[in-house]
């Protein structure tokens, strides 16, 4: 008999995404582990970094988060297509992940991003892990965009807020 092969899609959401961490502790102390992790924005955030072993890294960012500390990691941009840069989040990330390719994880890992062009949804299964948080959270406005193999990357929410489809398509 073939193994079943258990999926989880973390949505976005906001600050709200936070739970996303709880859910995979849960998970966790059930003994289920995922073998499929897809994440759209904070989901992505949450859900590659566990699927890159820095889950208590994550969740003691997100604990540490007062206005103040996330007044400090906004970094405004005055020109361009997005008020902030993201690079004080990506640093924080990189500090974190640093090169690690999205190849390399175990559980599978795909983040969802969507491309300005076209609007058409992206999976992002290869690369570099950080690249890829990056522009699933890179929400139209706020964030600049991300370029991501000649591709002009924004939030995946805009195309798919909770991955269950990519869940199934990988496995």
């Amino acid at each position: 008999m073939t193994k079943v092969k258990i999926g989880l899609a973390l949505g976005c959401g906001a600050a709200r995404g936070w739970a996303h961490i709880g859910v995979i502790r849960g998970l966790l102390e059930a003994g289920i582990v995922p073998d499929i992790v897809a994440g759209t924005s904070i989901g992505a955030v949450v859900g590659g970094c566990y699927a890159a072993g820095h889950l208590d890294e994550v969740e003691e960012f997100a604990r540490s988060l007062t206005r103040r500390r996330v007044f400090g990691y906004l970094d405004f941009n005055m020109s361009g297509s997005g008020l902030i840069t993201g690079q004080r989040l990506r640093d924080r990330l990189i500090n974190h992940l640093g090169d690690t390719t999205i190849e390399s994880l175990d559980p599978q890992f795909t983040a969802v991003a969507t491309e300005i062009g076209t609007g058409h949804e992206i999976w992002l299964s290869r690369g570099r892990l950080v690249d890829a948080i990056r522009a699933s959270y890179a929400l139209p406005g706020i964030f600049k965009p991300v370029n991501i193999g000649g591709r002009w990357l924004f939030d995946g929410a805009l195309v798919n807020p909770v991955p269950v489809s990519v869940c199934r398509a990988m496995g």
